[in-house]
């Protein structure tokens, strides 16, 4: 992993560390592990056991020495991070939940960036995508600079969450995640947060984000769809957005109900994904002249179905071989 250029900070900023965790016991040591052995001095790590009925607890009982353990009655995932969020002391914070882990470094690079670029008040970087046993899958997609009108037009979340870490007046000025979100509280976070406050993404390897069965982003993508339309809709019903931002809102809104397609596509719902590719274009009737809404208004409408896609993985490999 690269670091900043060296400057020799003035003083070690508390990093604190929350990983909610609820019926993980097999990964959960992995994620504990990956904090210890950070080499950063002043970290600060909640693990807040959110009912498991698992081997959590004695897990849990094997680290209470050297992390801060705590267990409540089951409550979710995002008012279990508020909590530790507001019990947390450090200036930069972040989650790691209970099946990630951080990469070797990550947290001494991100304390080293945030004192080199005073102005962010976010900053993350690539993740590593693994199989339920650790192996690697791939690396998240590199890109470009973090664009948030584009992050807002494009309806898609490229912020990998178990690598992104936050200055704490980021926190104290837009508020916690929000509890009426179950799959989205970091997606809503970014939104919120991008407003005033500036994100930045550096293409470092920062942690790994494990896929298993009961990833929420794998077994629950069909109840996921309203979520993501409630969230656009409350967005863009607050009265502080900046006027560029403002003026997105008709096609912000359209890709919003083609993301929410592929999401009902992803959970076998196709009739679903049909009136989400409609009321896109009705949203933003014009979007159908551009190339990429096009394709997306034919995935909505089509991508369940068979033929469509045997067509799709016939293109695919035309073009790999060069013949298209």
């Amino acid at each position: 992993m690269n670091t900043p250029a060296n400057n020799q900070p003035d003083k070690t900023p508390t990093v604190s560390i929350v990983t909610p965790t609820y019926n993980q016991a097999e990964f959960l040591r992995d994620t504990v592990e990956s904090v210890l052995a950070q080499d950063y001095p002043h970290i600060e790590h909640q693990v807040i056991d959110d009912g498991s009925t698992d081997e959590t607890p004695r897990i849990l009982a094997d680290y209470a020495d050297r992390i801060a353990v705590e267990r409540h009655t089951n409550r979710g995932q995002t008012p279990t991070i508020n909590k530790g969020w507001e019990r947390a002391t450090g200036e930069i914070l972040t989650w790691l939940n209970s099946d990630d882990t951080f990469l070797p470094g990550a947290v001494s690079w991100a304390v080293e960036y945030f004192q080199q670029h005073p102005d962010v008040g976010i900053v993350f970087g690539d993740t590593l995508f693994t199989r339920p046993d650790g192996e690697p899958i791939e690396r998240s997609k590199q890109r470009a600079e973090f664009d948030y009108r584009e992050f807002v037009l494009q309806c898609e979340n490229p912020i990998a969450q178990p690598s992104a870490f936050i200055r704490r007046s980021v926190i104290e000025d837009v508020g916690l995640l929000d509890p009426e979100f179950y799959y989205f509280m970091d997606w809503d976070f970014w939104l919120r947060a991008g407003i005033r406050h500036r994100i930045t993404y550096v293409p470092e390897l920062l942690s790994t984000y494990r896929l298993h069965k009961d990833s929420k982003t794998i077994a629950q993508a069909n109840k996921a769809a309203p979520e993501l339309e409630y969230m656009y809709r409350k967005f863009f019903a607050r009265t502080d957005l900046p006027a560029e931002i403002r003026a997105l809102e008709r096609r912000a809104m359209g890709n919003m109900f083609f993301t929410s397609g592929g999401y009902y596509l992803e959970g076998g719902n196709a009739s679903a994904a049909a009136r989400m590719g409609f009321k896109a274009l009705r949203s933003s009737p014009s979007s159908i002249f551009r190339p990429e809404s096009a394709h997306k208004f034919l995935y909505c409408l089509l991508g369940g179905r068979l033929l469509y896609q045997r067509s799709r993985r016939l293109f695919h490999r035309a073009r790999s071989k060069g013949t298209y």
